[in-house]
């Protein structure tokens, strides 16, 4: 539902303008609730001080370092910060000055300038969004100049909901705004969602009357052209979804309701279980109009379906099915090859994340081609791909019948059969006898046929510098793809590895092979010290494999680990940190540091997966380019902006093929600038990556002398996070 989330809730006394007698215990309640994790879901901690602060010992210089502090903090974690201002407030002018404990009165330098303070927070780098709550006399002067956001240093890519407790003219009493705001986040407000706005809370808090007479007020600002959703203050205690094991998940228990909407919704908040429950239902529907009944027909109808799957699915005749393997069977399926929008994975595990895929393929996917069934096809398709299951095996063929789905099924086992045999063959060409950063002798080349060794040559490179290696490049793709076409089959998939420090400064998709080398393939960039580790990392394929396992299994889908400039300042404790435990996320770089190549090898015999940052005056997400891309923390050029982290993230289960689709795009917007990427994952081309998942390991493992003999590269042919086929 969000990311990290920071707090700082301050309430300053100021003696020259008399005590506020309930400011200690209404900061508490306030500060209590935003932390609790079913309310406002702030982390009481990391920060670079406390949380809380109030009292009469709070100064000026006290209040603004820590809220620049907190700022910063929230900034350098990608986090929405959340603020709350109790006390005295001072108009002066436009602006919002809050009174701390050496304040005085009419003395507007002895005062912080809150609107002021709040229009700098909303324009720093790396903030995901900036609430802010003011309970004060004249709290409504606390808004900043919204119209300077624009031409701000982030140039409006900022989101920013203010919470005020009286109008620029009105004084505030007794703390009743921010007392009353509390109470609402603990009862939760019925009908509002999962999550309570500014907005809401504003309307809550004026039906309530706790702040009656006094002119609550809320103002937004949002110019954040990627954020995964609208700025909360808390989460909704009153919201109620699906209860866990219930035959309706969240999906369909939202398109029953609309469906049924006119006649007063479902009578039953369970849901249809039963064949009855169905025909008692479609006889309600029938009292509708033609559209709207037709329509209702349509939901009960999948609703039927997702009651036939789900028992088919819980009775599934193949391997064990896990929650890993659904979750990836689901992004395989309906992922395209170019273009694909990023699949909203549910939150749930086990039977209740069946039911939700279920669901979701039948009453949210797009159907661009085939049936209302056509995505739940190609899901059980693809899961019997996985799991061992005949395509005419009678359980399947009965669901088939039973759902109208027979051609849908037919259509795509099809489809799969001829996809799988377009990816079958890869072109792995490892410049592994390059030393250092220097450019290799010869190139290895091996083609690999559904996992298996096919052919494998030597090609020398008589130039030892990048031009005579992407010549002898160039001959191996000729050279493979002969035996492409002497197996009748295409090639589309090609592997490069090479060194670290090579791997740092080459982009060899871009080699020119007639056109470039990423136009016509499908390139990947694998680390070539995993083909014959050195003794002194010997145990880098074993931890690699850990490290995707844990990140496939990862609890709160946080896979990545990005480091910034204070990390890579200091070599020697990033080092310790990472040789003290086993990596369970990818290693990325927020920055280019001047030692690029000594930090790759670094990461990569940390992680199999590790992004940094490219240099390319270009890509799409350059600040020259890119009103939405801009300096990440304060840091220069090369930096990691924001929106380019949160893309990592909503495209995981897509990568690394996305990668290549976004340099594509890049290439397309240069010469077409509204080529660009419809789905977002062109700000992909902001980073280069190196990506050794399962199949480079396997392959790996050829070269063990203790494996010799058998076949290493054998394949299920089951999707593998981050190894779907590009």
């Amino acid at each position: 539902m969000t990311g990290p989330r920071h707090l700082l809730v301050i309430g300053a006394q100021c003696p020259g303008l008399g005590l506020l007698d309930a400011l200690e215990e209404a900061t508490h309640a306030l500060h209590d609730t935003l932390t609790t994790p079913w309310a406002g879901a702030c982390a009481p901690g990391p920060a670079p001080g406390p949380t809380l602060l109030y009292g009469r010992e709070l100064t000026r210089q006290d209040v603004e370092s820590a809220v620049r502090a907190a700022g910063r903090a929230a900034a350098e974690a990608g986090a929405v910060l959340v603020l709350a201002f109790l006390g005295h407030g001072m108009a002066a002018g436009t602006e919002l000055y809050f009174m701390a404990g050496d304040s005085q009165a009419e003395q507007p330098l002895t005062a912080v300038n809150l609107s002021a303070l709040l229009g700098d927070l909303a324009d720093t780098p790396g903030l995901d969004g900036l609430v802010a709550l003011v309970d004060t006399c004249h709290a409504g002067h606390a808004v900043p100049d919204l119209s300077s956001l624009a031409a701000g240093i982030r140039r409006g890519e900022t989101r920013l909901s203010l919470l005020m407790g009286a109008a620029a003219d009105e004084e505030a009493y007794a703390l009743r705004f921010s007392t009353t705001v509390a109470k609402v986040l603990r009862d939760g407000v019925a009908d509002a969602g999962e999550a309570l706005t500014g907005e809401t809370v504003v309307h809550a808090v004026r039906a309530a009357g706790g702040a009656a007479g006094q002119a609550v007020q809320h103002a937004a600002y949002d110019g954040a052209q990627f954020a995964p959703g609208p700025l909360w203050l808390a989460r909704n205690a009153r919201h109620t979804a699906a209860r866990p094991g219930a035959p309706l998940g969240p999906v369909g228990r939202a398109a029953l309701d609309q469906a049924l909407a006119p006649l007063g919704g479902a009578p039953d908040p369970e849901g249809p279980t039963r064949p009855e429950d169905f025909t008692a239902l479609r006889e309600r529907a029938g009292r509708l109009p033609a559209a709207e009944r037709d329509w209702a027909y349509g939901v009960l109808d999948n609703l039927r379906d997702a009651a036939r799957t789900v028992h088919l699915l819980t009775a599934w005749p193949g391997q064990a099915l896990t929650s890993p393997l659904l979750r990836r069977t689901l992004v395989a399926s309906v992922t395209t090859v170019e273009g694909a929008a990023p699949v909203d994975l549910p939150e749930t595990t086990g039977a209740e994340l069946l039911r939700d895929i279920v669901e979701h393929l039948l009453l949210r996917a797009p159907r661009a081609r085939g049936g209302r069934t056509a995505p739940l096809a190609a899901f059980l398709a693809h899961l019997a791909r996985c799991t061992g299951v005949d395509p005419h095996h009678t359980d399947l063929r009965a669901w088939a019948k039973e759902t109208g789905a027979v051609i849908d099924l037919n259509d795509a086992f099809a489809t799969l059969t001829a996809r799988t045999e377009e990816m079958r063959l890869r072109l792995v060409v490892s410049l592994h006898a390059a030393v250092g950063d220097e450019w290799p002798e010869s190139l290895a080349a091996w083609l690999l046929d559904g996992g298996e060794v096919r052919r494998h040559e030597e090609f020398a490179c008589p130039a030892q510098d990048r031009a005579g290696t992407e010549r002898a490049l160039g001959t191996v793709l000729r050279w493979a793809a002969t035996h492409a076409r002497a197996l009748g089959t295409p090639l589309r998939r090609v592997e490069i590895a090479a060194p670290a420090p090579l791997l740092a400064t080459w982009r060899p998709e871009e080699t020119h092979v007639g056109m470039r080398l990423g136009a016509r393939y499908d390139v990947v960039l694998r680390w070539s010290d995993r083909i014959h580790p050195p003794d002194h990392l010997w145990w880098i394929n074993d931890q690699a494999r850990d490290t995707l396992k844990a990140i496939e299994e990862s609890a709160d889908g946080d896979r990545v680990d990005w480091f910034g400039e204070a990390d890579t300042r200091r070599v020697s404790e990033l080092r310790e940190r990472l040789e003290n435990a086993p990596r369970t996320r990818a290693a990325a770089l927020a920055h280019r540091p001047a030692q690029l190549a000594e930090f790759v090898a670094t990461l990569l015999s940390s992680s199999p997966i590790v992004l940094w940052p490219d240099d390319r005056p270009d890509s799409p997400a350059d600040p020259a380019t890119d009103p939405a891309a801009g300096p990440v923390n304060g840091a220069g050029s090369g930096s990691v902006p924001d929106h380019v982290r949160r893309c990592v993230d909503t495209h995981w289960h897509q990568l690394p093929g996305a990668f290549i689709h976004a340099y594509r795009s890049r290439w397309s917007q240069a010469a077409d600038p509204a080529a660009a990427g419809t789905n977002g994952s062109h700000h992909l081309a902001r980073l280069r990556t190196v990506w050794d998942g399962p199949e480079w390991l396997d392959f790996c493992t050829w070269f063990d002398s203790e494996h010799i003999g058998r076949d290493p590269f054998a394949s299920e042919g089951c999707p593998t996070e981050g190894e779907q086929p590009a």
